[in-house]
C-alpha cells in the first residue's frame, strides 16, 4: 500500500555558491568512511554523488548538494549514519557520466551512489551500476527504462514519479473530450522518453497523439513548430521538456503565434529557470500534475528547510523532495543492517522498508516490492493540479481525478 501527499514551491533562484559546497557534506572531514560504527555509533557512509556540477543543467546536481547541506545532520541524530560525500561532475554528457561513476565504484570504493539526475544519463550507465551491485539512489530521473525488473536482484530506487505513472494520469486529461493532441519534447533521454511514454499510453488506451515535434536544447525560438501545431488544430498540448527555459521558448512562441489550445500541460522541470525568461501571459494556462504536496505538509517543510539552511530557494523543488526521501530510506536501511559495506542487506532492507519519511510529518509506507521499486503510484486520486499566479506561485487546482475534464 502507498499513501502519498502533494507539493509547495515558490519562485526558483540559482544559488552559484552552493555548487562548491557538496564534496566533504555531512563529513567532520576527519572521519573514516569505514561503513560500520564507530566508538559514538556512528555508522559513516561513504557516498558518491554524480551530477553535473558544472554547465547550463547545473540546477539538476545543486538540489542534491542542497540536500545534504540542509539534512546531514538530521539523518545523522535521527539514524546514527553520516555522509561522506564523494562528488563527481559529470557535465551533463553520458561519456563523463560513464567515467565518473566507473571512478566512484573501481576508484573511491563507494558504498552507494546517487544520480545522476537526467534520465539519459542515468540510462548511460545503468548496466554498470546493476553488475557492481551497489545501492543505486535515483532521486531525479523518471524514465522507466532505467531499472530493469528482469534482473533481479535489482539494486536501482526511484522516488521521483516515472514517466510511465504521469502519462497514465495526462492521458485522461489531455484527451478528455475527444480533443486532439501534440507534443513538443526535448532532444534528449528525458524527452524521448516522455514521447515514448505518451504515445505508448495513446496506443494502449485507442488513441492518437497528432503532432510530435521535437526541440533542441538552447533552441532560440520554436515558432516554426507551434505553427505546425496550430495548422493541424491542435487543441491539447503536453510539453515535455528538461529545462524550463527551453519550456519558455515553447511558451513564448504560443503566445506569439496566437495558438490557444485549450489545455497545455508540461512537468515540474517548469519550475527550474523559467520565470526569469518568461511572462505572465505566457504561463497563465499552464498546468502540471504531481504527487507531492508543494503546499502543505511534509513536502513544503522540506523545502523550506532547505531554504533556511542554505540561503537559497529549493533549486528542483521536486527533486529536493525526492532526494529527502532517498536518503531517508538509505540511511534507514544503513541502520537496519548495522554496516554499509553489506551491500546487498542494505538494498534488501531498502526493498522492505516500512515506512518513508518525509519531513516529520508526512509518510509512505511500504512502497517497494522485488519488481516495484517507485515510490509513487499512478492513482488519480492521490496526484494533484497545479496551475500559477502572476507571480508563479503555485495554485493548488485540486487532484488530478478531479480535474479530469479540466480545470
Amino acid at each position: 500500500m502507498k499513501l502519498q501527499n502533494l507539493w509547495s514551491a515558490k519562485g526558483i533562484a540559482i544559488g552559484a555558491a552552493a555548487l562548491l559546497a557538496l564534496s566533504g557534506c555531512g563529513s567532520d572531514g576527519g572521519s573514516e568512511a569505514t561503513g560500520t560504527a564507530d566508538a559514538d555509533g556512528i555508522i559513516t557512509v561513504k557516498l558518491g554523488v554524480v551530477g553535473p556540477m558544472t554547465g547550463p543543467a547545473s540546477l539538476y546536481y545543486e538540489y542534491m548538494d542542497q540536500d545534504l547541506e540542509a539534512f546531514a545532520d538530521d539523518f545523522e541524530e535521527q539514524y546514527g549514519v553520516r555522509f561522506d560525500v564523494v562528488a563527481e561532475d559529470d557535465q551533463a554528457s553520458p561519456e563523463e557520466t560513464a567515467r565518473a561513476v566507473s571512478k566512484l565504484i573501481n576508484e573511491e570504493g563507494v558504498q552507494a551512489i546517487l544520480g545522476p539526475p537526467l534520465s539519459g544519463n542515468s540510462l548511460q550507465v545503468a548496466d554498470t551500476v546493476q553488475r557492481s551491485a551497489i545501492p543505486w539512489l535515483l532521486a531525479g530521473p523518471n524514465a522507466d527504462e532505467i531499472i530493469n525488473y528482469d534482473v533481479q536482484p535489482n539494486w536501482a530506487f526511484q522516488t521521483n514519479f516515472t514517466n510511465q505513472q504521469i502519462m497514465s494520469i495526462l492521458g485522461e486529461r489531455l484527451w478528455a473530450n475527444d480533443a486532439k493532441v501534440g507534443i513538443v519534447y526535448s532532444a534528449d533521454g528525458f524527452g524521448q522518453s516522455n514521447l515514448d511514454q505518451l504515445t505508448a499510453w495513446a496506443d494502449a488506451n485507442g488513441k492518437e497523439l497528432s503532432v510530435e515535434e521535437t526541440i533542441q536544447p538552447g533552441a532560440a525560438d520554436a515558432n516554426a513548430t507551434i505553427k505546425r501545431m496550430k495548422d493541424a488544430g491542435v487543441e491539447s498540448v503536453f510539453m515535455g521538456i528538461t529545462q524550463g527555459s527551453d519550456t519558455a521558448t515553447v511558451t513564448r512562441a504560443i503566445e506569439q503565434g496566437g495558438f490557444d489550445p485549450a489545455t497545455i500541460m508540461t512537468t515540474g522541470t517548469i519550475l527550474t529557470n523559467y520565470k526569469d525568461v518568461a511572462e505572465p501571459s505566457q504561463w497563465e494556462k499552464i498546468q502540471i500534475v504531481d504527487p507531492r504536496n508543494f503546499l502543505e505538509g511534509g513536502d513544503k517543510w522540506v523545502l523550506d528547510q532547505v531554504q533556511e539552511e542554505t540561503g537559497e530557494a529549493p533549486a528542483i523543488p521536486t527533486n529536493n523532495i525526492s532526494t529527502y526521501a532517498m536518503l531517508d530510506i538509505y540511511a534507514q536501511a544503513v541502520q537496519t543492517v548495522g554496516d554499509a559495506n553489506d551491500k546487498e542487506a542494505v538494498r534488501q532492507a531498502m526493498e522492505d522498508i516500512e515506512t518513508v519519511h518525509i519531513g516529520p510529518d508526512l509518510t509512505i509506507e511500504s512502497p517497494f516490492s522485488s519488481d516495484d521499486h517507485k515510490l509513487y503510484t499512478d492513482d488519480p486520486a492521490t496526484w494533484f493540479t497545479y496551475g500559477f499566479d502572476d507571480n508563479f506561485d503555485l495554485v493548488n487546482l485540486g487532484t488530478a481525478a478531479d480535474c479530469v475534464e479540466g480545470c
